[in-house]
């Protein structure tokens, strides 16, 4: 009894980290596509949000209104590559008014902001690496169990465990779930929370509905590669611990 609930956890275990795993790979993904900010910008109207808010910014830059879509498509790109390569040049980032003249986009606060974003994406990078270190002795491990963990038990533990994570979302939501994770993950003396009409930033992502579309989407595209990867890796029909177990090696 003790060896088969050991056996549970290890694989309930494995498939948390496997799911870390997809998830990276989906945040890969859709950082090389820009996170579809183009096909989101039209969705939400971020262009109604500008036109809206840009002309009562408080920094001296009411004139980002003039700016166009694809302007703020390549700034949103520029964004994303500097919070993916430790933010740099995020205070170099500029926009161009109708007078062709370069203005900085991002105040000192929001710099200082994307930075601690920055931090954020490397340190979870790490521990990306980290845990697919931990996936590949799970792998190993099943490959050398002697016990098998019944279909029903797995299906068990997979229904009980998303459950869990819907219900979470749901009843917490999104925009409460993501200002709370603010508060517990960057330093207290710096400022996340930023006003639209105080920051061009929150206006050119329209925050947080920017960052729950993006949050569906990386889950999105991790759920087929899971499915993939799992079915590769404990189906019978496609199981590749099974098929490496089958290749005579001598």
């Amino acid at each position: 009894m003790v060896k088969h609930v050991t056996q549970l956890t290890l694989w309930l275990l494995c498939c948390f980290s496997l799911c870390i795993f997809t998830l990276g790979i989906s945040w890969k993904l859709n950082v090389f596509i820009n996170f579809g900010y183009q096909q989101i910008y039209s969705a939400l109207s971020i262009d109604k949000t500008i036109e809206k808010y840009a002309t009562l910014n408080r920094f001296e830059r009411k004139d980002f209104v003039e700016t166009k879509t694809q302007q703020h498509v390549s700034l949103f790109k520029e964004i994303v590559e500097s919070i993916n390569h430790s933010g740099k040049g995020l205070a170099e980032i500029t926009y161009r008014n109708n007078s062709e003249k370069e203005k900085l986009l991002l105040t000192n606060a929001e710099v200082l902001h994307l930075e601690d974003v920055s931090i954020l994406v490397d340190d979870l990078s790490r521990l990306w690496l980290i845990n697919n270190i931990l996936l590949v002795l799970f792998l190993f491990y099943f490959y050398f169990q002697k016990q098998s963990i019944s279909t029903q038990s797995k299906k068990w533990l997979l229904c009980s465990f998303t459950l869990f994570l819907v219900l979470g979302f749901s009843i917490l939501g999104f925009t409460r779930i993501f200002y709370y994770l603010h508060t517990v993950v960057f330093p207290d003396d710096h400022q996340w929370f930023f006003y639209y009409e105080d920051s061009l930033m929150s206006t050119l992502m329209k925050a947080p509905d920017l960052f729950a579309v993006i949050a569906l989407l990386i889950i999105l595209l991790a759920l087929p590669i899971y499915i993939l990867v799992y079915k590769l890796i404990f189906s019978k029909r496609y199981n590749l611990i099974n098929l490496i177990k089958r290749i005579d090696i001598t």
